[in-house]
């Protein structure tokens, strides 16, 4: 055997190592600094990852920019700059001819900023696009509902703080609860079909639909607050024909669906109190109405009696009067307006009714006996138009424009015979 059989070109050793840490590092989590950052002429972007103790080189394709700057937007950077700290995720390659090996990066993280916020804000810039938090486009809570839907978990004590306040607002309120979970892998999905049956039953008109729908949970971290930053949450809460209202962890937090419903309540409570007026204030309201209309009505009446008590009649005679002759005025004027009216319309309707008489009296064939033509008729007071239609010792009847004459035929003759 050969010694020299043992030895590794360094062409093969280099694909030997390529081949065996891109196997090993197909997905790598690091955290470091940005050094040397310069982007290329062909659009990718080189720079170096560095701490205290090495370096790495480090790539970003160009077709991966487009969602590491969406990311950068939402924590308020422009772009990659030198010294920044960052959480990169991304796959080892080796590169044969110079023996070195970087890191390919498809997601980048400026450090300070969690990967669910960044996630929240790409989400709802998304969906600001789409025209989910339009203002113009929510609806406005009833101001009397008579009955109200809640989604929240039935064992949570988000929902027995919501039925305390209901309870003690106004007491005879029909309420209705969608139970789902709300936190947990499956909550998004059990919150959705929540909302699903509200919307059910209110578009069907069955004994469970409900005027207005609180989505609501009590406090709790990012984490446990995530259901409701769910894209398909958004879209269903977007699309409920529902008045919503969504009363989601503490004042300070703010969720997806707080965007996408018609009002955001701070609190679970909070929106309870939204949704219902307390009782005591409507029937002190109704009492206050009902004193301002009296008194307005009150205050009214006693001015008309004034009024009239302090009537001198010569003015109220002279102003009856002078009204009385101006209705007078207003009624002749009429009068006078519609009679000349239909005066003319008589005349033009007797004109145009000659006209058409005449015209047809010129067209009707005894007028042509009146220039000394006269009518043949038969027997059978059928009109002789030939000679061939009567025969001689024939009756005929001969039609003048002042009277008949009844003849004999003695003689039928061919035209030719007496023209």
């Amino acid at each position: 055997m050969n010694n020299n059989d043992k030895y590794l070109t360094i062409g093969d050793f280099t694909k030997l190592v390529k081949y065996n840490l891109e196997d090993l590092f197909t997905q790598v989590y690091l955290k470091g600094e940005i050094s040397n950052f310069r982007p290329s002429t062909s659009g990718h972007w080189y720079f170096s990852l560095k701490d205290n103790n090495a370096t790495i080189k480090a790539i970003i394709f160009k077709n991966n920019q487009k969602e590491i700057m969406d990311v950068l937007k939402s924590a308020r950077l422009k772009i990659l700059e030198n010294g920044q700290e960052v959480l990169v995720e991304g796959r080892i390659s080796v590169y044969e001819k110079s023996g070195e090996y970087s890191i390919v990066i498809s997601k980048i993280i400026p450090v300070g900023i969690g990967e669910l916020t960044v996630k929240f804000e790409l989400l709802k810039e998304k969906l600001s696009k789409e025209g989910l938090f339009d203002e113009s486009k929510k609806k406005s809570l009833p101001k009397y509902p008579q009955s109200i839907g809640i989604v929240t978990s039935p064992t949570g004590a988000a929902l027995q703080d919501m039925l305390n306040v209901l309870k003690r607002r106004f007491c005879s309120l029909k309420i209705v609860v969608f139970p789902a979970s709300v936190q947990g892998n499956d909550a998004k999905y059990e919150v959705v079909k929540a909302i699903k049956c509200a919307n059910y039953h209110y578009v069907k008109n069955t004994d469970k639909k409900v005027d207005v729908l609180i989505i609501a949970r009590g406090g709790g971290s990012i984490e446990d607050l995530w259901a409701f930053n769910e894209e398909i949450v958004a879209y269903e809460i977007h699309k409920s024909p529902i008045p919503t209202i969504t009363g989601i962890g503490h004042e300070i937090d703010f969720t997806i669906a707080d965007f996408c419903s018609d009002v955001r309540a701070p609190t679970p409570s909070a929106a309870a109190e939204l949704v219902v007026k307390n009782r005591e204030d409507l029937i002190n309201s109704i009492y206050s109405y009902k004193l301002r209309i009296e008194g307005s009505f009150g205050n009214a009446l006693e001015k008309l009696i004034y009024r009239f008590e302090n009537c001198n009649p010569k003015r109220l005679s002279f102003l009856f009067e002078k009204t009385y002759q101006n209705k007078v005025q207003e009624f002749s004027y009429c009068y006078e307006k519609q009679k000349s009216f239909f005066e003319n319309y008589y005349t033009n309707l007797r004109q145009s009714f000659s006209f058409l008489l005449n015209k047809l009296d010129n067209l009707s064939p005894l007028s042509i006996l009146k220039r000394g033509y006269s009518l043949v008729l038969d027997k059978n007071s059928n009109l002789v138009k030939s000679f061939k239609q009567v025969k001689t010792n024939d009756e005929i009847s001969v039609i003048l424009s002042e009277g008949q004459i009844t003849a004999s035929v003695k003689e039928t003759k061919e035209k030719s015979e007496y023209f």
